[in-house]
């Protein structure tokens, strides 16, 4: 293990450790059938010599009956009843983007079965995530006798209480933990409820509604339903879910899709991120897609500017989720443009709170947990605040926007601290809670704000004090160079897509020398740099360490992924820097 010396700009920032994983027996590289190279990456991720061939050949994946899933034939049941009768559906979705993929596929699902929808899509600042009685209603003002959720519900429990008291039907479908109690529905349909046949549990939201459709296609033709497999695969990605499994099979269909679009708004959506059909992997769906369908959801309000007016036609919807709806070119285009420049703004906002909370996170010192409240902080942010803090500082971390009322706050989190079951133990301080052990939010009053503060540091001091408190790069294999030319990358493709629980290929590479560096874009702690080892160069670009051009040594070690660089026509490799150290021969 290889202690490196990376700096920032904040003193908060903790270094990571480098850990080498073992190589791969000589017997699983030859039973592999694979080059080395490859061998060794499937090995490191834990891939047995007999699922080799399953593993790297998605299509082949034989998805398990749909109706294993808790409560499937319930729902099925009930929905082509409400179809039959021509009874409304109502798909109440959720405003990320796995919440809006899901609401588009039961919307398009269902109509292509000539059923009669309404959608709706909570406002982040008005309504909060979840299930939300103010949007049950405006389901039922539709003519919603049905309505269907997606990417939330399992544990809105009072809602359902609501719903049931307003004589409307419910049918839950969400992917995340259930409560003890599960919400009083006509089914609740969630591959993580105990007892559960299903033998996969790793779903997105958008998973588990495009499972739902599919056994309600089951005997209508259910090849139909592949064109939504795009939709699938940004939530999915985005969701940060296990690429794992059923997961990575549906994941590798909706990109093949995704490839060759035809919904008008993610032609438009692709062309303003710059990005090339054909050529589009999950890592364009994290790093450009997803933040665009995802900004809408964070920055628009239901308000009329400058007014407390809600605007009539900004209910139920935004601008994301009309983008993957419209089937107008000129309407996708415009909205395309719309969520580029909300995304830009949506990314000056998080830099300015972020400065902020760094600010005061060094006036305070060290703490097992980072937790810090202001009103000026953007509810829209805050998120990706806790995540870039949480990161940085290798630490949970809480932020959280105060109102007079009522405290909105969302927490990332680190592997050894379950923020989940810390909420859990907090909940008689909360009005609402949710989420997963590293990525949760919360509404709390005013009033147990310095309570929860307080519970919730405590909660860390007890379970992290003592702990070896570092990031660790996992680094795939050590090599040079000269070996990770052209073929090699077209080697490690086949395992994508990479995504969690199967990340992108990290690699080592020791006594490189920087032959060029200077600042990327005019970003003064960006770098773009020349390297060459032994005759051989590559262009790298480093977006991580923050050390900016005039702090990186002329003689390094560094720990790069390896990604293919598409400019005017031209394709080259380029390395993406993770981490790097002065070479032990400096």
């Amino acid at each position: 293990m290889n202690d490196s010396t990376s700096s920032t700009s904040k003193d908060t920032t903790v270094t990571p450790h480098w850990r080498i994983k073992p190589s791969a027996p000589h017997d699983y590289i030859e039973a592999s059938g694979r080059s080395p190279l490859v061998a060794q990456l499937l090995f490191n991720r834990g891939i047995s010599v007999d699922d080799v061939q399953a593993f790297l050949k998605p299509d082949t994946f034989r998805e398990p009956d749909p109706f294993l899933l808790p409560d499937m034939d319930r729902a099925v049941h009930r929905i082509l009843r409400a179809i039959m009768r021509g009874e409304t559906i109502g798909v109440f979705g959720d405003f990320d983007v796995d919440g809006m993929t899901a609401t588009t596929i039961l919307h398009e699902a269902l109509t292509g079965l000539n059923a009669n929808t309404v959608t709706f899509i909570p406002n982040r600042f008005t309504q909060g995530h979840g299930l939300h009685a103010s949007g049950i209603e405006y389901l039922k003002d539709k003519g919603a006798s049905l309505v269907i959720t997606c990417d939330c519900g399992i544990s809105d429990l009072a809602e359902a209480d609501k719903a049931a008291a307003m004589k409307v039907d419910l049918i839950v479908t969400d992917h995340h933990v259930p409560l003890a109690r599960l919400p009083r529905a006509v089914a609740v349909v969630n591959a993580k409820r105990r007892g559960s046949r299903y033998p996969f549990t790793e779903f997105a939201g958008c998973g588990i509604a495009f499972k739902v459709m599919q056994a309600v296609y089951q005997d209508r033709d259910p090849s139909r339903l592949e064109p939504l497999l795009e939709l699938v695969a940004l939530g999915t990605v985005a969701d940060m879910v296990a690429l794992i499994g059923e997961n990575r099979a549906l994941v590798h269909r909706g990109l093949r899709v995704l490839n060759q679009t035809t919904r008008r708004g993610l032609q438009a959506l692709i062309q303003v991120s710059g990005l090339t059909p054909g050529g589009i992997t999950s890592g364009d769906i994290s790093w450009a897609l997803g933040p665009r369908i995802n900004s809408s959801g964070r920055m628009e309000s239901t308000f009329i500017a400058g007014t407390d007016e809600v605007d009539p036609s900004a209910v139920g919807t935004n601008t994301s989720l009309r983008l993957l709806m419209t089937s107008d070119a000129d309407d996708a285009q415009r909205l395309a443009a719309e969520l580029n420049e909300i995304n830009g703004e949506r990314q000056q906002r998080t830099t300015e709170v972020y400065d902020k909370v760094s600010e005061r996170i060094v006036a305070r010192g060290e703490r097992m947990l980072i937790f810090d409240a202001d009103p000026s902080y953007e509810e829209g942010v805050i998120g990706l605040v806790a995540g870039k803090v949480s990161k940085e500082c290798y630490r949970p971390a809480v932020v959280v926007t105060s109102g007079e009322s009522l405290c909105r706050g969302s927490a990332r989190s680190i592997p050894e601290f379950d923020l989940a079951a810390a909420l859990e133990q907090c909940s008689d301080l909360l009005v609402s809670y949710g989420g997963h052990p590293l990525a949760a939010g919360f509404s709390v009053t005013p009033r147990n704000l310095p309570r929860l503060e307080e519970r919730l540091v405590a909660l860390a001091e007890e379970r992290l004090t003592g702990l070896d408190l570092h990031p660790r790069i996992e680094v795939d294999a050590e090599t040079r160079l000269k070996d990770l030319g052209a073929e090699s990358y077209r080697d490690m493709r086949a395992l994508e897509p990479f995504g969690q629980q199967n990340l992108e290929p990290c690699f080592l590479t020791r006594n490189v020398e920087v032959v060029e560096c200077h600042s990327f874009r005019n970003h003064e702690k960006w770098a773009s740099l020349q390297l060459r080892q032994n005759g051989t160069t590559l262009e790298a670009v480093d977006f991580r360490t923050l050390r900016g051009p005039d702090d990186i040594p002329k003689l390094i070690d560094l720990i790069y992924n390896l990604r293919l660089r598409r400019w005017n026509g031209v394709e080259s490799l380029q390395a993406h820097v993770l981490d790097l150290a002065p070479s032990g021969l400096d």
